[in-house]
């Protein structure tokens, strides 16, 4: 419980802190639109596509989807093939840091995803499966604008990956 109460505390200071600074990096109206890869765990290579719009100088919202795919094979044709289709909505804070290049945001996702295992090749399958469901995450990440509509970004948290890494553009 003190370790709760602690990290509340550090939460309201630092939002008190940061909170009489311009947000010139993220701005009411701004949309944003990620095209990233994934990093660490997961099949594949994780690919994902991202939205956000900012409904004021703090909150975005948007949508997240990927997909990752990956052959396990043992020749010839014959092997499995694992697919991972992950869509969520996301909503992000975004803090209030001096100048214009700097965007650091955390935030809440909820969606669904679908993971399949298949067999292909010759002969009967052994089996095929699927399972999804809807998931719920957390996230903290960062975009640095090299340009007035060109960044990058990278994001930890749940999605098809523990780390997604790629490009930002703004419009």
């Amino acid at each position: 419980m003190k370790r709760i109460k602690l990290l509340v505390l550090m939460l309201f200071v630092s939002f008190t802190l940061v909170e009489g600074l311009k947000a010139q990096s993220f701005l009411k109206g701004q949309q944003t639109l990620h095209l990233g890869i994934g990093l660490g765990g997961g099949i594949g290579l994780p690919i994902g596509l991202g939205y956000e719009k900012a409904i004021s100088d703090r909150i975005g919202v948007g949508a997240y989807a990927a997909f990752a795919t990956e052959k396990e094979s043992y020749g010839s044709g014959i092997g499995w093939r694992y697919n991972y289709i992950l869509a969520t909505a996301k909503g992000s804070y975004h803090f209030a840091v001096k100048g214009e290049k700097l965007d650091p945001y955390a935030g809440l996702s909820l969606g669904y995803n679908i993971a399949s295992v298949k067999w292909e090749g010759s002969g009967s399958a052994p089996f095929s499966s699927s399972a999804g469901g809807f998931l719920w995450g957390i996230h903290v990440g960062s975009r640095y604008w090299f340009s007035d509509k060109l960044g990058a970004f990278g994001e930890l948290g749940y999605g098809i990956s523990l780390l997604n890494v790629g490009v930002a553009l703004k419009f």
